[in-house]
């Protein structure tokens, strides 16, 4: 990396610009000339972080380049070749080591960290504990496997099977974790607890068998068994005790989501330290509202295991449904009041020819990079995660609704109810929201710098820049996408479209776990309602049919909905699209 000169200390909004700023405080004079809002400066860790990058990675090459002959740090570079030739960066394929290409692709593809205004990252408890961890430690081979994977889905180096050389890397790393696991002095520490949960991403970047789908919750029952080894007041004691204690509580309640299991231990103990949530920054917010929905649907399935008809029973389910609308109305709640730096704002409009299709014919969603209507932009990738976190949630709660509502009208057609249509307008605007945010996650936005101008430096990973592809968004996008993928309420294009991000993801980002969740087959809520034997004679999955007359709900939706506004959030509270 060549010097490139004195880092401007300007304002955003000038340095986006491209003028000179005068660094006033705490607007400068120039954004009050053109009566601009002063987006801010940047914090001095941010400026000097931003040229220290290398540093970082030079730190993480030399502890893992200790390591053994046998790892990928003596691993010879890649000769060349005519094919490489037509990559974007031969220059770098050729000259740049392997061992040294893994490290900087997982560092720059995974490793998210918090940069002045942006208070969150993710998995950056990496950074100190690869630094002072042993040569021989399994936290360095579980490191070296998920970055060798995770390059190899990316690219090929000749005379390397970097599959192969991954897949040792994963069982040494195995090995030296059960050997830590049955040490106590080693058992339950920060460097153990982040090696069980890199073997757990190493299962989403290489799975490609089915009977490897749910390889990943193994990992997470072990790190959960580690923090309740340790306990909560422990695990919080450090700032990096904290970090693991949140990025395990993110895996609990992603289990409990996927597996419509309650969460271990129960919502409170993960969550007795925040109270009320108000002080919260969303992230943990949503990890609450998202533990309490799993219990809630939970609770819901026992209660719906074959119970009868009485009166009792017909009014505690009415409760459980009241339960489910009002946990979705706080969560709704939540999000509109969010400040306006933790907000997404709407990048664009794109027309069905603007997207490259044809009005009146035959077009191919799964091709589109992005799906027509809106288009949305938000301050970094984390907080994106947050809000589709919501959106799975609410989602989960609005099938459950409609469950419920089955249960309570049947015989009668629960399609009917005033409840089923404010769930179903919840479902669809919710799909709307999180195909309008999946353009970001995957980089879109970077190939139009027009639209929000030239100020390219929002990324928080530890070295590169947001100027590629990443992998860590897309895969946050995953359990969004299959869960919309899945969903009664998407239409035939919206799903064909999201299908072939999944594609997408799992083919040229490289998470290949996408592939697994692309390929199931699922509808809900219809496959819980006919589970429980309410489901009315009609099919609610054949479009536009609602008992042999056209469905009063799905008649006024065209073939490909128009995303509406963020402010629908709420059900009923609509504004007409701009």
């Amino acid at each position: 990396m060549v010097y490139g000169g004195k880092p401007s200390r300007g304002c955003r909004t000038c340095r986006a610009r491209r003028i000179k700023c005068d660094e006033g405080k705490p607007t400068c004079k120039q954004c009050a000339k053109s009566k601009r809002e002063c987006a801010g400066y940047r914090n001095e860790f941010e400026i000097v972080h931003r040229d220290q990058t290398k540093s970082t990675v030079r730190r993480m090459t030399k502890a893992l380049n200790k390591s053994r002959s046998t790892t990928t740090s003596t691993l010879p570079s890649p000769r060349p070749s005519p094919t490489r030739q037509q990559t974007p960066d031969p220059i770098a394929t050729l000259t740049v080591p392997l061992a040294q290409r893994a490290i900087c692709y997982f560092a720059s593809n995974f490793l998210y960290v918090p940069l002045g205004h942006m208070p969150h990252g993710h998995m950056d408890y990496l950074v100190p504990l690869i630094d002072c961890a042993p040569p021989d430690s399994a936290l360095r081979s579980a490191f070296n496997a998920c970055a060798i994977a995770a390059l190899g889905n990316r690219e090929k180096a000749n005379n390397v099977n970097l599959t192969n050389l991954s897949l040792r890397e994963h069982t040494v790393a195995l090995a030296k974790t059960h050997a830590a696991l049955g040490n106590p002095a080693t058992a339950s520490s920060d460097a153990t607890l982040a090696t069980v949960l890199l073997l757990g991403l190493y299962e989403s970047i290489t799975a490609i068998k089915e009977s490897r789908m749910l390889a990943w919750r193994s990992h997470v029952d072990g790190a959960i068994q580690i923090v309740k080894l340790r306990g909560r007041e422990q695990m919080r004691s450090t700032k990096t005790g904290t970090l693991l204690f949140q990025a395990v509580r993110h895996q609990v309640l992603g289990r409990a989501l996927t597996s419509g299991t309650p969460p271990p231990l129960g919502s409170d103990w993960w969550m007795d330290d925040i109270g009320d949530g108000s002080h919260l920054l969303p992230g943990a917010a949503m990890h609450r509202f998202a533990l309490r929905a799993s219990e809630l649907r939970a609770e819901a399935a026992a209660l719906l295991n074959g119970i009868t008809r009485t009166v009792e029973n017909i009014a505690l389910m009415q409760n459980m449904a009241h339960r489910v609308y009002l946990l979705d109305q706080e969560i709704a709640s939540c999000l509109l009041a969010l400040p306006p730096n933790l907000r997404f704002k709407t990048l664009c409009w794109l027309s069905y020819e603007e997207v490259g299709l044809s009005p009146g014919r035959p077009n191919n969603y799964s091709k589109l990079e992005v799906f027509p209507g809106r288009v949305d932009m938000y301050p970094d990738f984390v907080t994106a995660r947050t809000w589709n976190t919501a959106r799975t949630i609410r989602l989960v709660l609005a099938s459950l609704g409609i469950r419920l509502a089955a249960w309570l009208n049947m015989p009668a057609d629960y399609r009917t109810t005033a409840e089923y249509a404010r769930s179903k307008a919840i479902c669809e605007d919710t799909i709307a929201d999180v195909i309008a945010s999946v353009p970001y996650h995957l980089g879109w936005h970077t190939k139009q710098p027009g639209l929000f101008g030239n100020d390219t430096d929002r990324s928080g990973f530890v070295c590169g820049h947001e100027d590629a592809i990443k992998a860590l968004p897309a895969w946050f996008l995953v359990w969004a996408l299959t869960c919309v993928k899945n969903h009664d309420m998407a239409t035939d294009e919206q799903r064909i479209w999201v299908k072939g991000r999944l594609r997408y993801i799992a083919d040229h980002v490289g998470m290949k776990y996408a592939n697994l969740v692309n390929d199931l087959e699922l509808r809900f809520p219809s496959m819980f309602i006919r589970q429980d034997g309410t489901m009315p004679s009609a099919d609610p999955l054949r479009a536009g049919t609602f008992k042999g007359r056209p469905d009063p709900v799905s008649a006024k939706r065209t073939a490909v909905t128009t995303p509406r506004t963020p402010e629908s959030m709420v059900s009923g509270g609509r504004r007409p699209s701009p």
